[in-house]
């Protein structure tokens, strides 16, 4: 068992490192910086009208970067006033960039995010959004890959340590 373990986990690694030399030989560079202006060029990102509770909000989005893998991307959001119910299809981490909105859990708790706070909603949590007025959110969206792709993944995220550690 052992010995298949280690043949699968150095199979995982090949394949891992071909990967990556194959993504830099497509002219993909390994390493970049991006930067959301002031002037970014938000684009309709409408909230499906069945999620909407009450008023008429307007939602834009932009997408700021994305990972080298594009397992998470780094996005811009806003939105006008309204309530809303809100699925996550993602791992989601916010932080409230202006404006504010009261967040109410499926179980009935409630949170009040303004400016500053940071907050995190995982994938498949659904929750009501009330949105008093203009609110505006950066959000890093962590796509879930099937178990199928995450297990290999960790062990090659496993072996990368131990080589380097």
């Amino acid at each position: 068992m052992k010995k298949i373990l280690a043949v699968a986990s150095l199979s995982m690694a090949a394949v891992g490192a071909y990967a990556e030399i194959a993504l830099h030989e497509d002219g993909r560079s390994l390493a970049s910086t991006a930067v959301a202006t002031k002037a970014a060029l938000f684009q309709p990102s409408p909230i499906p009208a069945h999620w909407v509770v009450a008023g008429n909000p307007v939602a834009e989005a932009v997408e700021v970067s994305r990972t080298q893998d594009d397992g998470a991307q780094v996005f811009l959001w806003r939105t006008t006033a309204g309530t809303f119910r809100w699925t996550h299809m993602s791992d989601e981490i916010v932080t409230i960039l202006r404006g504010e909105v009261f967040v109410t859990d499926a179980d009935g708790t409630r949170h009040h995010l303004t400016v500053g706070d940071v907050a995190h909603f995982p994938a498949g949590a659904i929750q009501t959004w009330e949105v008093p007025k203009e609110l505006l959110k950066s959000a890093i969206l962590k796509h879930r890959s099937p178990a199928s792709v995450e297990a290999p993944m960790r062990w090659l995220r496993q072996m990368r340590a131990m080589v380097s550690g």
